[in-house]
């Protein structure tokens, strides 16, 4: 935004800084917006430990006028590129510059559109490859414990073999002959780990070492625990020595080396197989070398994103899954979909701290499923539920998100996908829903989503009072023509809307709170950002349903009103309801 007279008038002091100062950090009050005398700025933002450059701002130009018109704490940081001198306008003086002053909040406007666009795909960008890097992390976790099973096992079995060829040339043929049953049990016995406790290990490893060396088998300790493995008993030892193998130094000896070496060979093919199993999980999870929509199964997607993020998972944190048995599978970009279960699991993974529970449920209709992803951490706080999906909008400290990652999730669902996501929380429970239609490609709005009509006709037939959130004095619109018709048949219509004092014969109130009566219902014309604090007063007064009108749908409004005993009707007109049910009653 160029510097013009009108901005430079209304400053109310003047900062110098220094290069390297900060003018202001990310989390701080934005309370004041600055005028760019001389110098230069530069806009970063934290993603873990490194800086992200947002962009560079110079002379002529207004910088923090975001959060200080939004109310909302800094999004990112400034600091002084170069000595510099800006002048700090205070929110009072520039909100009333934007009220008086029709061109500059034109230009203000220009130029927020203008940077919110560019600072948004800067961020989103950042944020994929923050969640590329959480993805690498994981898989390099979870591969680390395999290749490592693989290459102790590979350097140990080239001395095993050593040990088996040796001992093998110290037996004759008969011997050999007579050891080959015993060969294949120690085989056999090399696929299943022992599940001897400790104790009772070192128990039979000391008593099988004594009967060794009363037996005069040269270094029995480094036999012993070979034979454990194999099961061997002091019996099954006298045995072998009454069997006529021979030499029981060299019959022993070869069984703990096909033993060992077996058993390397498992160790191996087990890192191996868990190796292939990542990898293919990865890739699963990616849908690498595969159409970008497909049929999509929601179950494997989650089952891929938990193994991706294990490492997060493990300790101390348990997962439970409460899946629909014939979830069906749905047209989807897949990839897209497992970004969406990636940022929420890790979101619940980051608000337990190492201790606590996710759970995933999900649930089908004919036309649509639902994913349900909770966790008993401390909760959200009250008042940021619904700007959680906000971009740059953020709960954790500075430097732990850049607030994209649920504002992508949204992109992704809502836009993509044609489906809805929303979150509830409490002290103790968080749970994310995610709705989305079994073909995306094509939606039809009256299907693709659970239309109870069993409640709609049950709820049109037992109300009496209606508090209409929103009501409209202007005759021409929804606001008031759909009151106005509930009204006609019969209905007791209380108005809210501090806006108007008056309508359909009725006095206006400011909000629901301040309604002398409990209404039966709520009917919302608001828009759907607005619902959950409307669905907070309904609870509050004591209405049994929230009603939102065709077009106003939260999700989490909605979630928030049904944990509380109200019955719930969203994105539907009630008049249409109330006509339709009408028409089949006079049909009857």
């Amino acid at each position: 935004m160029a510097k013009d007279g009108s901005l430079a008038d209304i400053a109310s002091g003047v900062l110098q800084l220094k290069t390297g100062d900060m003018l202001f950090s990310e989390g701080d009050r934005g309370d004041t917006a600055y005028l760019i005398e001389e110098g230069e700025l530069e806009v970063f933002k934290k993603t873990g430990s490194k800086e992200v450059r947002l962009a560079i701002r110079r002379t002529g130009e207004l910088i923090g006028e975001m959060s200080l018109l939004d109310e909302a704490p800094r999004s990112a940081s400034v600091r002084a590129r170069k000595p510099s001198q800006v002048l700090v306008i205070a929110q009072e003086s520039l909100e009333h510059l934007l009220r008086t002053n029709a061109n500059a909040a034109r230009s203000l406007f220009n130029t927020i559109l203008a940077r919110n666009r560019a600072t948004g795909a800067m961020l989103r960008q950042s944020e994929k490859m923050a969640q590329l890097g959480t993805l690498t992390a994981g898989v390099a976790h979870e591969l680390n414990n395999p290749a490592a099973a693989v290459k102790r096992g590979s350097s140990k079995l080239a001395d095993a073999l050593v040990a088996l060829e040796k001992a093998s040339t110290q037996l004759l043929p008969a011997q050999r002959a007579a050891l080959e049953p015993l060969g294949v049990i120690a085989k056999e016995r090399a696929t299943r780990p022992s599940e001897l406790d400790a104790l009772v290990r070192a128990d039979k490893e000391e008593e099988l070492e004594d009967w060794l060396d009363s037996h005069d088998v040269d270094e029995p300790w480094e036999l012993a625990s070979s034979l454990v493995d194999l099961d061997l008993s002091t019996e099954s030892l006298d045995e072998i020595a009454n069997a006529g193998v021979g030499d029981l130094g060299d019959a022993v000896r070869w069984l703990g080396a096909t033993h060992e070496v077996q058993s390397l060979l498992t160790e191996i093919s087990l890192g191996a197989g868990q190796i292939s199993r990542i990898v293919d999980a990865l890739k699963q999870y990616s849908f690498l070398d595969q159409a970008p929509v497909q049929d999509v199964d929601v179950h494997e997607g989650l089952n891929n994103t938990l193994l991706i993020l294990r490492h997060k998972l493990k300790r101390g944190i348990s997962v439970q899954r409460e899946y629909c048995e014939d979830l069906p599978k749905i047209r989807a970009r897949g990839s897209e979909l497992n970004q969406v279960w990636t940022n929420i699991i890790d979101n619940a993974a980051d608000a337990l701290d190492g201790s606590g529970t996710i759970k995933l449920r999900t649930t089908c209709g004919a036309h649509w499923i639902t994913v349900e992803i909770e966790d008993d951490g401390p909760g959200i706080p009250p008042g940021v539920c619904d700007r959680v999906f906000e971009a740059f909008f953020t709960t954790k400290p500075p430097g732990k998100g850049s607030g994209q990652g649920l504002d992508i999730s949204w992109r992704i669902v809502v836009d993509n996908h044609h489906g809805s996501i929303g979150v509830y929380s409490r002290p103790g429970c968080t749970c994310f829903k995610v709705k989305l239609p079994v073909d995306y490609e094509n939606v039809d709005v009256e299907t693709a989503f659970e239309v109870d009509e069993e409640l709609e006709k049950a709820l049109i037939d037992r109300t009496k009072t209606i508090a209409v959130v929103g009501i409209s004095s202007k005759p021409e619109r929804p606001g008031h023509t759909v009151p106005a018709y509930l009204q006609a048949q019969g209905y007791t219509i209380i108005p809210v809307n501090p806006r108007i004092d008056e309508v359909l014969g009725q006095k206006a109130y400011p909000d629901l709170k301040s309604i002398p009566d409990k209404p039966d219902m709520v009917l919302v014309f608001r828009r759907s950002e607005e619902a959950p604090n409307i669905v907070e007063d309904a609870i509050a007064v004591g209405a049994k349903s929230v009603w939102m009108q065709l077009g106003v749908w939260n999700a989490a409004a909605g979630e928030s009103a049904r944990r509380a005993g109200l019955s719930v009707v969203m994105d539907r007109c009630m008049r249409a309801v109330h006509q339709r049910l009408k028409r089949e009653e006079e049909g009857r």
